[in-house]
């Protein structure tokens, strides 16, 4: 029966991108009796618009090197995102996302500083599919879409996966049902499937509710059925409240509590969020934890934060902020799970002494026992000048990612999960940046990037150019 049911979301899959790909040769088959100036464009003047504006999004090409400990790296990336306007009589749209990366230096050695993902595959060449479907509106009945193809669904989890979601509304329900095959940038699903639903509805004016349910089926390993509440409520005309409950395979997985002021007449916002991690978590169907065998078992902790603006008239403005970390078991604390406290101060100035130029300065307090126990400060300036955007600054981070390919995964599963992976620690970032602008819609970029921290390498450099055009 499992095995049917997988064949069946496979052929639902293949079908619905075939209809995707087809799209383009459908389309002109409904034009072939039209006039030629609608055989030009492919789309009648009645669709409101014409061939010139019926695709939009965005190219990029990217050069990257880096620079480190005597070794170098340099990598190359295109990326395309793009959206067609709606036609069919507006009932249908396509969407899609995607990129090429190339390793213009070969494979990185295993202990090599700058191995990255890139150098675990089998080419120097290699591509990704973001997300590729078609919207259909209203297929079916008024106010409902359904969506072919990969796509992302957000809820208790964000799920990349290759099928179809259906949504449809009712008076003051929203209902939406997915399924498909599980899709993956990082490793192989092995054909699991996943599927799910959810509800959301206003029982109230300033009420509303939302209940999801999201299920993997998973041959290595055991199916993950996955549950969340959500409630948003506006308390006064400038206060609002969110909160967020989850469970995981029938137990408590996190909570979310937040509580946002807005007062646009003083130019003034402030933020407060509580959220604890109820359970622990590892090795799950989904990329919950999709580093769990580098970063450990993610253990239970509390998390508080606390943040704040207040505009002063056209050229100043106020931000404030703590953060507090708390894990509930003292003796579960390793490098990636561990208390902390932070908080900063940032104060901005726009165009006080040039026109089109901002300054923030920026200072922060870390306590972290047995790291860091410092404040520090940081700088950023931007001023644009003609079709010039140029930016410099520095900043502080008490961890970053290690980059030092030296921990490789294989070491790492041979050993202890914390002592054979590191944090770069006590960073400071120096950077600097120019954007010119080619044209309305393209413009190209510099920028970089140098780090000093108390892991080795110590010192680390980073440049990107880039060319970027909108269509």
């Amino acid at each position: 029966m499992k095995n049917q049911t997988k064949s069946f979301f496979f052929k639902t899959t293949y079908i619905a991108l075939v209809l995707i790909v087809s799209l383009p040769s459908l389309l002109y088959a409904q034009t072939t009796n039209q006039s030629d100036s609608d055989l030009v464009t492919g789309l009648t003047e009645k669709s409101g618009f014409t061939y010139n504006n019926f695709i939009s999004g965005n190219f990029s090409t990217q050069y990257e090197g880096r620079w480190a400990g005597g070794d170098d790296d340099h990598d190359m990336y295109q990326r395309l995102r793009f959206k067609t306007m709606d036609f069919f009589n507006n009932k249908i749209s396509i969407s899609g996302s995607g990129r090429l990366s190339e390793d213009f230096d070969g494979h990185e050695s295993k202990d090599g500083a700058f191995r990255d993902i890139l150098d675990s595959y089998d080419h120097s060449i290699n591509g990704r599919l973001y997300y590729f479907y078609a919207d259909i509106n209203e297929p079916l009945l008024e106010k409902s879409q359904l969506r072919l193809g990969r796509q992302y669904h957000y809820s208790v989890e964000n799920i990349l996966f290759d099928g179809a979601k259906y949504e449809q509304q009712i008076g003051p329900v929203e209902t939406y049902a997915f399924g498909g095959l599980r899709a993956s940038q990082y490793s192989s699903p092995d054909d699991d499937m996943v599927a799910g639903g959810g509800v959301a509805l206003r029982p109230f004016i300033d009420t509303h509710t939302a209940l999801d349910y999201l299920r993997i089926i998973d041959d290595d390993h055991s199916d993950d059925d996955e549950i969340g509440l959500s409630v948003w409520q506006r308390i006064y005309d400038d206060l609002h409240f969110y909160g967020r409950y989850t469970l995981l395979n029938n137990l408590p997985k996190d909570l979310l509590a937040k509580l946002s002021w807005d007062k646009i007449d003083w130019d003034t916002s402030l933020q407060l969020s509580y959220y604890r991690f109820l359970h622990s978590l590892s090795e799950q169907s989904n990329d919950i934890s999709p580093f769990y065998e580098i970063l450990g078992t993610f253990e239970s902790f509390d998390l508080i934060s606390l943040t704040g603006y207040k505009g002063l008239g056209e050229k100043f403005g106020i931000s404030s902020g703590l953060d507090y970390r708390n894990v509930l078991d003292k003796d579960e604390e390793n490098s990636f799970n561990h208390d902390y406290y932070r908080s900063f101060l940032a104060f901005n100035v726009n165009n006080l002494f040039l026109n089109d130029s901002k300054i923030t300065f920026t200072v922060e307090y870390w306590d972290a026992k047995g790291v860091d126990h410092s404040a520090d400060a940081g700088i950023d300036f931007d001023k644009k000048i003609n079709k010039f955007d140029l930016g410099c600054g520095t900043n502080y981070s008490l961890y970053k990612y290690n980059f030092d390919g030296s921990n490789t995964l294989q070491t790492i599963l041979d050993n202890e999960y914390s002592r054979d992976i590191e944090q770069k620690i006590n960073v400071r970032t120096y950077y600097m940046r120019i954007k010119y602008l080619l044209t309305e819609k393209s413009d190209v970029s510099f920028r970089w990037t140098t780090e000093n921290s108390d892991t080795d390498p110590e010192m680390y450099h980073q440049l990107l150019l880039s060319y970027s055009m909108s269509f």
